[in-house]
């Protein structure tokens, strides 16, 4: 299966929430081999690194991301998807814009579970504590993802 996460710049909440899904895949027992989650930017470039509060707040929970490189959304990461979760309601609404056929397997991250088209906070530009609320909400939503995928 393969699932993409998106927000703005990849740099912050979608590596964050790539990151701490493929964890608890992991830690739910399922064969992470059978699931490809990677993440992208809407409006980003290619290469940049996560920033350092991403980095800092999901290292509590055991997660390096150090390597991450942001990548830019494109139509074949869109097209190879079975599953794509969007960190606002408007990245949703962006993407079904731009390529109206992936409007079925669409949905925010929060809504994929709970119908909800709440967002997951952006952090970019606050403190660590921002981030770290920012990963609180986003391990409610991925506990929630694991059970139904």
């Amino acid at each position: 299966m393969n699932i993409l996460i998106v927000c703005t710049g990849n740099t912050c909440r979608s590596p964050m929430a790539e990151a701490i899904l493929k964890k608890a895949i992991e830690e739910y027992g399922r064969n992470i081999e059978e699931y490809c989650i990677s993440s992208a930017g809407i409006s980003t470039v290619d290469g940049m690194n996560a920033s350092k509060h991403s980095i800092e707040a999901v290292k509590e929970l055991g997660i390096d991301l150090s390597n991450h490189r942001s990548k830019v959304i494109t139509k074949e990461l869109i097209d190879n998807s079975d599953i794509i979760l969007t960190m606002t309601k408007s990245h949703k609404e962006i993407l079904v814009q731009a390529v109206p056929k992936c409007k079925e397997k669409v949905y925010t991250f929060k809504g994929f579970v709970n119908k909800s088209e709440l967002d997951i906070s952006d952090p970019f530009g606050g403190n660590l504590d921002t981030y770290k609320d920012t990963v609180k909400e986003i391990i409610y939503s991925v506990n929630e993802i694991v059970k139904k995928i």
